[in-house]
């Protein structure tokens, strides 16, 4: 019963963050959601800090494992890069609670000065430097340019994909921009 009724406060807080951003809900209208007393929420998590660093960390961590569990998938680059690219809008079509939480809040969690976020900051920089790492694999192996800045290419995959309309042709047209400014022209059409 515990377990269950934590999840059901945490799925009510990704649809009240991801909908009104941290600072536009309070932990009345979570509770409300979830259909629970406030008292029940500060058992579970202390405050509502706390409860927003839970949602941020599942909803990342989610995307992360959306991301890169298709690059496990294959050994060739170039198809890893594309698959990447390929779940990243998958990502951003049907998991739109969870896209909306990240993007609402990032640019206050990397650039705050609070150090309240110090934790979610450093967790979504782990997140960018994995993505960093993808594309430095592809440095080593010639499908991307040396001379590109890994980690310009890294923050311009993840700003361009998770904050633009939900179209998804749109997000194709993106996800080919990036595939054509990022691979080596050669490399790419040896594939």
């Amino acid at each position: 019963m515990g377990s269950e009724t934590r999840r059901k406060i945490l799925e009510a807080a990704k649809k009240a963050f991801s909908k009104y951003g941290y600072d536009g809900v309070s932990m009345e209208e979570i509770a409300r959601e979830a259909g629970v007393k406030k008292a029940l929420i500060y058992y579970y998590f202390p405050s509502k800090d706390k409860l927003f660093e839970e949602v941020w960390r599942e909803a990342l961590e989610e995307l992360e494992n959306h991301l890169f569990t298709v690059t496990k998938e294959t050994n060739s680059y170039f198809a890893k890069i594309k698959k990447f690219l390929k779940s990243y809008v998958d990502f951003v079509l049907n998991k739109s609670v969870l896209n909306e939480i990240i993007e609402k809040e990032k640019t206050t969690i990397r650039f705050e000065e609070k150090e309240k976020w110090s934790v979610l900051r450093e967790r979504y920089e782990n997140f960018i430097k994995r993505v960093e790492k993808l594309i430095d694999e592809g440095k080593e192996q010639n499908y991307v340019p040396k001379d590109l800045d890994s980690r310009a290419a890294a923050e311009l995959i993840v700003n361009s994909m998770g904050d633009v309309p939900k179209d998804q042709k749109l997000l194709q047209s993106i996800q080919e921009m990036i595939l054509k400014g990022l691979l080596n022209t050669k490399t790419e059409e040896g594939q």
